[in-house]
Formats: C-alpha cells, structure tokens, sequence
C-alpha cells in the first residue's frame, strides 16, 4: 500500500530530524543490511545439505559422523543469524558516555 502525499511528507520529516538530531545514528540505520547477502545464503545452503548427508551417513556408519552432520549444519546457520561486524563500528560500546544532545 502506497503511502498519501502527507503521510510522505510526514515520514519525510522524521528522517530529516532524525539526521539532524543524530547523525551517526542515521549513519548506522541506513548502512544496516535488511536482509543477509545471496552468498551468505549459499553458505547456508551448503552448509545444511552436507550437515544432511553427514547426518543419515553417520546413522549408518558411525554416530559421530551424525554429531560432526548436526554441527555442520548448525554453523551454516549461524553464518545468517550472526551479523558481521561493520568496519566502522567500534569494538566497544559507548552506552556509558554522556552525550551532550541528551541534556540539552
């Protein structure tokens, strides 16, 4: 559903606040990815159907050959829900530093 030309104008507004009050933040929110690469999901894809093949393998063979299919497949989903960190982000959190837009 489109959005009216004053809801628009509206949500037009918000971002432009949003950039002036906090431009980093307005930086974070825009570089987010939404949704995880075509690679990452080939990564996943691989990763499931070999865990798979180990898996009914190892109920045949060996069960530690199932326990190394379930661990597989295990990291190949982890490689979608684990979001890489950004270049530009920092290895700490600033949460405990006063920021000077706060209290003003």
């Amino acid at each position: 559903m489109a959005l009216s030309a004053d809801e628009q104008r509206l949500l037009d507004q918000l971002e432009e606040s949003l950039r002036a009050e906090d431009p980093a933040f307005a930086r974070k929110l825009e570089s987010h990815p939404k949704m995880p690469s075509a690679r990452r999901w080939v990564i996943v894809v691989v990763c499931f159907l070999a865990g798979l093949a180990l898996l009914v393998t190892g109920m045949l063979v060996d069960f530690r050959i199932s326990v190394l299919g379930f661990l597989v497949m295990f990291a190949g989903v982890a490689v979608v829900l684990i979001r890489p960190k950004q270049a530009d982000e920092p290895l700490t959190s600033n949460i405990d530093e006063p920021s000077d837009r706060r209290h003003n």
